[in-house]
């Protein structure tokens, strides 16, 4: 049983089930709400329309949420364990990616530090397009290195998919797919690849996976690279301004690793700490310089991209990014200088997350002073709310519901009858829902009652509102108490 545990294959498997289990119960635990911009919410309301895109996004990611929850209850706790097993996928793929370069108590090491890299832990607790994206780079990578390796063309085929999941969730893995693309053009080892018929395949395989969302995207005047086009202030230079921070964040949430390697450096003795013998190493080898390209070369083409097109950066996009960091800051460990005391970054992974849920309860209260965005909307009861009055006054289950995102949205999540939300009540955005499908079954439009904007597209609907009401909700602290303004679309065949 002990040399059981002892294989790096069970190690793994340990780790990877304290992984889900504790960011599970700590989310739960410590947030109010599912997340504060109500992404998580959006990503369900899109995802059980079955589309081919959405105006904001591709649409994988949402399908995924729309698939888990047609198995698991809607509820934060099951949409936090997707998270979790989300991250969890990361960390396996890395591991498979550090075999390849570490010796096998190592790659186990650097698969431990991922607890300690918040863009894997606290930042992908919100579920959506950026981490979605972690898992799909690292098995992108993952297959490339195994295809350069083995040329297989079952490699090939899992590689395409893999890149087209990546793009189906965010356009920014384009920068991952450029990278794969510039490593093998320059790369004298790989390229004699393109005359084999794996490079083809893989292209095909990725090609048929999009296409479908290349036409949606035609079809819908480009509505997601609208989108995107509009975020930011539009300023020549938001690119070069930010850019710097965007660096500096990168940096900033390596150090919590280094941390911990430093300690755990410091419990194996005295000597040098570092070297860069391993990692120099690395170009010296066909699957060395992909993983360099991979990594450096994807973030190379994202501060290119975006300073070309006047882009600001935001620290999120920087998520998928670090698939093979705890890998690299390994090699730069000196030999011996981690073996000498092998149960020390075990015991901080314990350690830490211990900590963490014996901090929960404090750490709720303070998420509970934050006021910011939407975090201390009560959304869940006041979605029951909503989906209670519709029902006491139409007395059909609820089918629509528009108005403010968080509350459309999150009705659909938490209310017994699902609704579809229309999306800024709009049916141009929302295209899953026509004038005919509100006419049949009705709607409801939910606003806060000083969300002046949200009230008058509310009173403009294209179809006239027939009632209103109002509700009032108390908050989590019941110290506030959230007031609604009810706008009711009766189906035809109970109007008056």
């Amino acid at each position: 049983m002990n040399s059981l545990v002892k294989a790096p294959g069970a190690q793994i498997a340990l780790l990877l089930i304290f992984f889900v289990a504790l960011w599970t119960v700590y989310a739960t635990w410590t947030q109010l709400n599912l997340d504060g911009f109500g992404d998580m919410l959006e990503n369900y309301s899109w995802g059980i329309a079955w589309q081919n895109g959405y105006f904001k996004h591709p649409p994988l990611f949402a399908w995924i949420t729309a698939a888990w929850f047609t198995v698991l209850p809607r509820a934060d706790w099951a949409y936090y364990l997707l998270s979790a097993l989300n991250s969890a996928a990361l960390l396996l793929a890395s591991w498979r990616i550090a075999v390849r370069f570490l010796d096998p108590w190592r790659a186990v090491l650097s698969t431990a530090l991922f607890f300690f890299l918040p863009p894997v832990t606290f930042l992908a607790l919100k579920y959506n397009a950026n981490a979605a994206m972690l898992p799909l780079w690292a098995g992108t990578v993952l297959f490339y290195l195994r295809f350069l390796e083995k040329r297989q063309l079952l490699d090939a085929i899992v590689l395409g998919a893999l890149a087209a999941a990546s793009v189906l969730t965010k356009y920014y893995s384009g920068a991952l797919l450029g990278a794969i693309c510039l490593h093998m053009l320059f790369d004298r080892e790989a390229r004699p690849l393109f005359a084999g018929a794996g490079v083809w395949v893989a292209s095909l395989v990725f090609v048929m996976l999009i296409a479908p969302h290349a036409i949606w995207l035609v079809q819908n005047d480009f509505l997601p690279l609208s989108y995107a086009a509009e975020q930011g202030n539009g300023s020549a230079l938001a690119g070069l301004s930010s850019a710097p921070r965007f660096i500096g964040a990168l940096l900033a949430y390596l150090l919590p690793v280094i941390l911990v390697l430093m300690i755990a450096i410091l419990r194996n003795g005295r000597g040098a700490w570092f070297e860069t013998r391993q990692f120099n190493a690395l170009r010296h080898t066909l699957l060395g310089r992909a993983l360099l390209w991979t990594n450096f070369g994807s973030l190379v083409l994202t501060l290119l991209l975006g300073l070309v097109f006047a882009v600001q950066f935001s620290s999120v996009w920087a998520l998928p990014l670090y698939f093979s960091a705890p890998i690299f800051l390994m090699m730069f460990v000196r030999p011996g200088r981690l073996e000498a005391q092998k149960p020390a970054i075990p015991a901080a992974v314990v350690i830490y997350g211990a900590c963490l849920l014996a901090l929960s309860p404090l750490i709720l209260r303070e998420e509970a002073k934050d006021t910011s965005n939407y975090n201390s909307v009560p959304v869940k009861a006041i979605a029951l709310a909503i989906d209670q009055a519709w029902a006491g006054r139409i007395g059909t289950p609820l089918a629509y519901v528009a108005g403010d995102k968080i509350l459309a949205s999150g009705t659909t999540f938490y209310a017994p009858s699902r609704p579809y939300s229309m999306q800024n009540n709009a049916f141009d955005l929302t295209p899953w829902v026509s004038e005919q499908d509100i006419a049949r079954h009705g709607i409801v439009i939910a606003c806060f009652k000083e969300q002046a904007s949200c009230i008058k597209r509310a009173k403009g609907f294209p179809i006239k509102v027939s009632a209103e009401d109002a509700l009032t909700v108390p908050g989590f602290n019941a110290e506030k108490m959230w007031e609604i303004e009810l706008f009711f679309i009766p189906p035809a065949s109970r109007a008056s």
